[in-house]
């Protein structure tokens, strides 16, 4: 692109010499003949890269235009030419922001290397500015890269990208997911309660921020929103859209409200940067999560495994005495299952455990832990649900396993029953281990009473 070039001179020889100099440099020239005009073109015609003005005019000198231009154009630089050079009108000029100092008589190819020297020393600076933002905006990022748990790191995104380019409000919105838990994966910054109500019910019903409409999308600037936030009280010209992507697809998007003020490139940049460190952020997140899960799963059943069914009892015990809410454990055994394995071998056996599993999987809530404990034992954690509602639910399991057929992964047809033993909390303990303990006796208790029943702890005294 041409740089602009303003030659401010009362002297008319003066400035088209210097005028034809900068021409032949293929720069775009333009004239004043005093500070004032000078001070009316840069507002008319402005914005000018580069002011060359006399030091020594009748009307403003120099100095007071370089103060104005530098106070009101501060991206403007001034190259000064003066007759009467001296040390102190060089310093004052150099104090007051000047890019440089030519003494007059001035050759045509000094005003040339001045300006070209001028405009790479902005380069250079406009480089450096860059840079120093760019890894001012990687470290405030890095961050995002040490966070493991998906559900924090969109919040985390957006508190940084909002400080990098200094506005207030964003959405942003996670594919859903089954690692997007515990939450719906929406989160507002800079919104009021009543207009984040708003933009809420606008993206449930599908007409806002819909990350899969970020597909083959991107980092831009659009104006494609406004007359829906309009229609929220939410009046703003641009937005910036950002789609978040890992593995090639599209896992959420982030919007942030201009505020009124147009999004600079080094501001694209930046957010860009941010966007980049939450993809890779959201990547190792998910492998992470999946190792987790997968330390905590069983190899038979794909049910979770007692290391996890005791973290989880815990987590749930402590939630259960901080609310007040009630708790219930099954116990639950296979009645004569070591005779499947004896009979039909341990591949039939693995089988038919894993088919219990799944008639487990259909009888509760998905808000529910259902684990395989041990052989042919398995434990389920009732979150809410007290003695009455568990009874309930033990009962339809066992009437469950012993209308079904097992075996038909083997190409088998045959019948098995289960006890179960039913505690609850506080009642019949305070602690995982005697929730389990209670649980596991009232499942014998069962058994020794012939098996195939529902028994609870409390008919353990």
């Amino acid at each position: 692109m041409e740089k602009r070039i303003l030659v401010v001179d009362d002297d008319r020889l003066i400035r088209e010499m210097t005028r034809d100099a900068l021409a032949r440099e293929n720069f775009r020239v333009a004239m004043a003949t005093s500070g004032s005009v000078a001070l009316q073109r840069l507002e008319e015609d402005g914005p000018f890269d580069i002011v060359i003005t006399d030091l020594s005019m009748r009307e403003m000198d120099g100095l007071e235009l370089l103060e104005r231009i530098k106070r009101e154009y501060p991206k403007t630089d001034v190259i000064v030419l003066t007759a009467y050079a001296s040390l102190e009108s060089a310093l004052e000029a150099m104090r007051l922001g000047a890019a440089d100092y030519l003494r007059k008589p001035v050759k045509p190819p000094e005003i040339v290397y001045g300006v070209k020297r001028a405009l790479l020393r902005r380069r250079l600076v406009s480089e450096n500015e860059a840079l120093r933002a760019s890894i001012h905006a990687f470290e405030a990022s890095r961050t995002l890269t040490s966070c493991l748990e998906v559900n924090d790191i969109l919040p985390l995104a957006l508190d940084v990208l909002l400080r990098l380019i200094e506005r207030r409000r964003a959405v942003g919105r996670i594919v859903p997911s089954s690692s997007a838990r515990p939450n719906d994966g929406t989160y507002l910054c800079g919104f009021s309660t009543e207009q984040a109500a708003a933009v809420r019910a606008q993206m449930e019903r599908g007409k806002l921020f819909d990350p899969l409409e970020l597909e083959g999308q991107a980092p831009r600037r659009s104006a494609g929103f406004r007359e829906e936030i309009a229609q929220l009280g939410l009046d703003d010209d641009e937005l910036l859209v950002l789609p978040l992507r890992t593995e090639g697809r599209v896992v959420g998007g982030i919007w942030v409200f201009s505020d009124g003020r147009s999004f600079e490139q080094d501001e694209l940049s930046r957010a860009g940067l941010v966007a980049a460190q939450a993809e890779l952020a959201l990547f190792n997140a998910e492998r992470f999560l999946q190792a987790r899960e997968k330390a905590f799963i069983d190899d038979v059943t794909d049910l979770y495994n007692a290391r996890y069914l005791l973290a989880s009892l815990d987590r749930e015990v402590n939630r259960a005495k901080r609310a007040g809410l009630d708790l219930s454990v099954l116990f639950l055994d296979l009645d004569h299952f070591k005779l499947v394995n004896d009979r039909r071998g341990h591949l039939v056996g693995s089988r038919v455990l894993r088919e219990f599993g799944k008639l487990l999987q259909g009888s509760v809530r998905t808000i529910d832990t259902i684990a395989r404990y041990g052989g042919d034992e398995f434990c389920i954690v009732l979150v809410d649900t007290g003695r009455e509602g568990a009874m309930n639910v033990a009962e339809r399991i066992r009437a469950s396993a012993a209308e079904m057929r097992f075996g038909y992964e083997s190409g088998l047809s045959f019948s098995l029953t289960v006890s179960i033993g039913v505690s609850t909390y506080p009642q019949d303990g305070r602690g995982r281990e005697q929730l389990l303990d209670q649980a596991d006796k009232a499942m014998y208790l069962g058994k020794s009473l012939g098996r195939d029943r529902v028994c609870s702890a409390d008919e353990l005294s």
